[in-house]
This record gives structure tokens, sequence and C-alpha cells, in this order.
């Protein structure tokens, strides 16, 4: 993203003072003019990309390439962000030949707004249709305005757009593992009448945030929920550095319904431990106030009773999955998740938890040997703990994909023991602060066992890391990779033992079962 100081113009009889916007920041600033001031003005304050965040914008690159295999003979427009007065010339000259059927990158400015189209397609009845690529499977309404901005510049330099259309991927496109099909791998979606409504307010809009990128001061907007609508803003830490967080905030209420929300604020609350007794909580809303205002952990449901179902030998299970854009393997589809580690603690009494993993090092189909090797890992008896649902949708998945192991990767499902309703519907530490994840509910239940120490410390980074080994010729930084993978993983697996023997802990408080009745 790139700001070019620009000259005082005239368009449409109104002086335009300030910065060139381009699309991106466009939108940047109908989320929030701050954001967009500080990209101009305190870009350093940012921060930084992350591993899982590049990987989404790498991911955007790789579709948009892809995406122009639909379009035979189209012209690319190559010139960089550096080279602008270039693109825009090339862009006229590739227009004016009339030759090309489709141009890529095509670059447009209007009232110092400029743009570069993913797509511009010649229409066979005259004029062209926009179309804008998107690495996601939906369409999104922040899409549509990223059309709409576009076709303004475009309807503003003159060009006559007829048609605009979001090219996103397509969900029920399943690759043989033969031929990509890219005709069947994207999904056009027309939204030229929902932009076209949007086109009288974007003028104005753009005007106002070139004046407003042209003072010198930042302009005075608190942090809210438009922080994270429609993109995670990264100032968000320093413009809330200052801010004095409540100690136990009224966010930290499960499912809080936004009416329920409003209620408080208005009545100026923002600590859980402030709400009054009468204002209607469900049960476990009113379990959390409970907890926040004695500040210690509450057993609030029958623990003893749901620990009981679980057999010896204990075993703890997790899965590690990536799910590339473009499908790579035979059966699989855009964003289908891929497991390629797993991390299995086993519990015997008597003896210290024994350990075993798998992950899959080739660029080959991991979810043959990566099923063979389940199955050996987790034997045919004792219960398999697991956090979360996923692990069950993931067995399912490997099943229908490995249909000869089908019946004994069912038979492993049937024994999953989920520990994440227990700790939900069972009890309550201050510390959860309104989660139940993993990362949250570990270090209060089991203190001194956590993630600080590892280098991968998150899904979302194990996903992306794992990619980029795949491809890494360096053969030490690929190893490096996959130990600090398989050191999260087991970190994972020993977390939900761990969790589990904290729960039996706090069993005895908890109530017993009512007696069966004769």
């Amino acid at each position: 993203m790139g700001y070019e100081q620009s000259r005082i113009t005239e368009a449409e009889g109104l002086a335009i003072v300030g910065p060139r916007l381009s699309k991106s920041t466009y939108l940047t600033g109908k989320q929030c003019h701050l954001r967009l001031w500080r990209d101009f003005h305190t870009h350093g304050l940012a921060a930084p990309v992350g591993e899982a965040l590049q990987l989404v914008f790498d991911t955007g690159h790789e579709v948009g390439k892809l995406a122009c295999r639909r379009f035979p003979g189209g012209h690319l427009v190559a010139h960089d962000h550096k080279h602008v007065p270039e693109a825009l010339e090339e862009t006229r000259q590739v227009i004016e030949a009339g030759a090309a059927p489709a141009l890529f990158e095509a670059a447009f400015e209007h009232e110092q707004v400029l743009v570069r189209a993913d797509v511009l397609q010649r229409l066979p009845s005259g004029g062209w249709r926009l179309v804008e690529v998107k690495s996601t499977t939906k369409l999104k309404p922040v899409f549509v305005h990223d059309v709409a901005v576009q076709l303004w510049v475009l309807r503003g330099a003159g060009l006559d757009v007829r048609d605009a259309a979001v090219l996103t991927l397509n969900k029920g496109y399943v690759y043989d593992g033969v031929r990509l099909d890219v005709d069947a791998l994207f999904k056009l979606r027309p939204v030229f009448e929902e932009a076209t409504a949007l086109l009288e307010g974007i003028g104005g809009e753009a005007r106002e945030m070139q004046a407003m990128l042209s003072q010198s001061e930042a302009p005075a907007i608190a942090p809210g929920s438009h922080c994270f609508t429609p993109y995670g803003c990264p100032y968000y830490a320093h413009c809330t550095r200052d801010m004095i967080q409540p100690d136990h905030g009224i966010g930290e209420l499960p499912r809080l319904r936004d009416s329920r929300w409003a209620e408080l604020d208005e009545a100026g609350i923002s600590e859980i431990k402030d709400i009054p007794d009468d204002f209607p909580l469900s049960p476990l809303q009113q379990v959390v106030r409970t907890v926040v205002r004695q500040g210690s952990i509450q057993v609030h449901g029958s623990l003893r009773k749901a620990l009981a179902a679980i057999k010896p030998p204990v075993r703890h299970l997790d899965f590690e999955t990536f799910a590339p854009a473009i499908p790579r393997f035979a059966g699989t589809w855009p964003y289908q998740a891929i497991p390629f580690l797993f991390s299995a603690h086993t519990e015997r009494d008597g003896e210290s938890p024994a350990h075993v993993d798998y992950l899959h090092e080739g660029d080959h189909d991991p979810r043959p040997t990566f099923a063979e090797r389940l199955l050996d890992a987790v034997g045919e008896q004792g219960t398999i703990c697991v956090y979360s649902g996923y692990e069950r949708r993931m067995l399912r998945e490997l099943a229908a994909a490995v249909p000869r192991w089908a019946k004994a990767l069912a038979a492993i499902e049937a024994r999953l023991f989920d520990l994440l309703p227990v700790v939900r519907n069972g009890c309550y530490h201050p510390d959860f602060r309104g989660s139940f994840s993993l990362k949250r509910v570990l270090p209060a239940l089991a203190p001194g066992l956590g993630y600080e120490d590892l280098a991968i410390a998150d899904g979302n980074m194990a996903a992306a890391q794992y990619q980029r080994a795949i491809a890494n010729a360096n053969a030490a930084e690929r190893q490096q990779t996959f130990d600090d993978l398989r050191a999260y993983c087991q970190r994972d697996t020993l977390a939900t033992l761990e969790l589990r023997k904290a729960l039996a802990a706090l069993a005895p408080a908890s109530p017993a079962p009512a007696p069966s009745p004769r």
C-alpha cells in the first residue's frame, strides 16, 4: 500500500487537494478515517504482519494469477505502483487498440483515485465487464463496495462498463487429481446492480478522505466495533494503549446479546460485578457474574458424572491441518482441511504418559499414510480425549477420503470424548475471561503449562509454517520447522492430559449424580 502526494486538480468543477487514493485505501477510509490517516502519516505504528496474515496475502496473489487463465488472450498491465503513469498509458493504448479480449491489472484514475482492475473483460455486445477476484468462497458486503469504487473510477475515466461481478472460489468444485478446471474452480457472482446503487456517495467520500489526509492532526475517533469490521485494524493496540480496561468487562459474558449489551451500556455498566442481580442473564452468565464477584473458581455442574464416561487406557489426540485455497489432492475442494500432523498421549496406571506422533513430510496427499499411522497410535481400546469437535469432523472427512479405513476410523470416532463441554458445563474460573478455548482454560486450571516457550503457538501459524516448509528447499530449515510443529502438537495433547487431571481433582467438589431409579 502506498500513497503519492498529489497535485491540485479540477474534476467536475471541484478542487481536490490531498493525496491520491487507491481502491484499498478508500476501503480503509470507509472502515475508519483514523486508520487511513495513520496509514499515510504514522504507518510505523502498525502491528507487524504475522505468518497467518501473510499466507492470506500470498494466497490472494496465487488465486488472482490462476483466475486469469479463465480469460485466454488477456493482456497483463505489468507496471507496478512505482510506475503509475506508464500503467495508465499502457491501459489506454491496449483498450484503444481493440484487440485484447481482456485486461489484467488495468490502471485507471479519476479525481485522484487510482484503481487496478483485476480483470476487464470485453463484452461481445460492446462495453466491458469488471471482474474482481477474491480468494474466498463467499460473497461479502465489502466486496460489493470494492467493485463500486472501481466502477466509479472506470466510468469517471470514460470507460463503458456495462456489467460487474465478483469471482470467488467455488466450494462445490472437487478436484479430480488430473487437471485443474479453472472454469469450475471459480464462481462468478453478479453484483452490477448492487454496486451501481452505491456510486452516488463515492465521490464525496473520496474528497472527504483526501481533505482529512491533508491535515497534520489525526482525526479524533475512539476505538469501537469498527476496529474489527470488516477487517482487524493493525493500529488497535496503539489506539488502546492508554485505555483503562475493565477488570472483568461485560464482554466476558458468554453469548451476550447485542440488545442486552446495549442495555448495560446505556446504564453505564462496564464491569460484570456491577450487573444488578435482577438483570436477565442466562444460567452460565449468572455463574460468570458470581465467579467474578467471588474471585475464585466455581464448580457448577457434575464433573464426576461427566468424567465417569472416560475408560482406560486414557488417550489424548490432537490434529493439525492445512487448508489450501486451490485444491492439491484428488477428491478435495477449496479450503478443505487436510490433516498433516497428529499427536497422541496415552495414560496407563503406574506408567509415565507415552507419546507418539506422525508428521507428513512429503508434498503428496498426507491422508492415506496419516490414517494408517493414526490407527496404530490409538489402538482399539480406551477413551480418546479431545478438545472441541474438530477431530471428530476430521475423522469423518478422513474416512470419506480413505474408504478402506472407513470402518476403523469410525470406531476411533466412537471413542472420542470432548473435554470442552465438560469445562463449559462444569466449572468456571475468573481467568477464563469469557472464553473456553484451550489456551485460555489450560493456564487457569493447570498453571505452569502454556505455549509461551514454543516457536509455533497456534493452529493458524502451524498451518502457515507447514505450507512454507513443504515448499522450502533448505533441508535444515525444513527440519527445524517440522520439529517446531511436532513440539506444538505434542503440547496440545499434553494440555488435554493435564486438563483431565485438573478436572478430576475438582470432581469431588462437584454435585454427585442422582441415583438411578430402581
